[in-house]
């Protein structure tokens, strides 16, 4: 429960100064041809590729990939949280255990539709007692290319958060026992629609394993030139 604590409270800061991008990074991104061991049991990893980055997730029992593009992306400050700067704009990747807002999910046989809902009214609620007004959240239903359901939602920043962030959107679908959430800060330097369109092309390009993935073997491959 305290780690849980501890990422809503970054999310809280996130919220009210998504815009101010901080100097330190929370871990670096690798280059294909790094002599760093790479290999992780439990943990998250990003290679450079030639449009961004290659994001990997290999925490318990939940292995994948994300291709995060742009031409310039750095991560932030928190070595516990995973906040890319990329081009100037602040996203966010993270996993929100199914257990920690539908403990009976299973025992109700909720599907992914129910728990992306669940997931949006859970965290929608937080966010309005943090900031201490009613946020009128705007829900869309969306199918994956993969055919999985995913919630694509957002709401306006309250003005009296004085934000440069006018905006959040957030993409989430269910991975296992875990949510994953894809949000990105609505600026001046991206748009609604184009910020809708970059958490979809980011998604699209999700790719599961049913095991670890061998993070220095991905490297191997970015480093000859193919794409894993």
């Amino acid at each position: 429960m305290a780690q849980r604590i501890g990422w809503r409270l970054v999310i809280a800061i996130f919220l009210i100064a998504a815009a101010q991008l901080q100097s330190a990074t929370a871990r670096s991104i690798s280059e294909p041809g790094a002599t760093q061991q790479q290999q992780q049991e439990e943990g998250w990893a990003a290679l450079k590729t030639d449009d961004g980055i290659l994001f990997i997730w290999n925490v318990k029992d939940v292995h994948f990939s994300l291709a995060i593009k742009g031409k310039e992306i750095k991560p932030l400050g928190d070595p516990d949280h995973i906040f890319f700067s990329v081009d100037g704009v602040v996203v966010q990747v993270q996993m929100a255990a199914i257990s920690e807002f539908a403990k009976d999910a299973k025992e109700r046989k909720l599907d992914d539709k129910a728990i992306l809902a669940a997931h949006r009214d859970w965290e929608s609620k937080f966010l309005e007692d943090l900031l201490k007004a009613k946020l009128t959240v705007r829900n869309f239903n969306v199918r994956l290319t993969n055919g999985a359901d995913a919630s694509l939602w957002q709401f306006d920043m309250p003005a009296a958060t004085n934000s440069e962030t006018s905006k959040q959107v957030y993409l989430t679908t269910v991975n296992h026992d875990y949510v994953l959430l894809l949000n990105l800060a609505v600026t001046n330097a991206i748009s609604e629609a184009d910020s809708r369109k970059f958490l979809l092309d980011t998604i699209a390009t999700m790719k599961s394993s049913p095991e670890t993935i061998d993070i220095q073997k991905v490297a191997d491959s970015l480093r000859a030139g193919t794409r894993p």
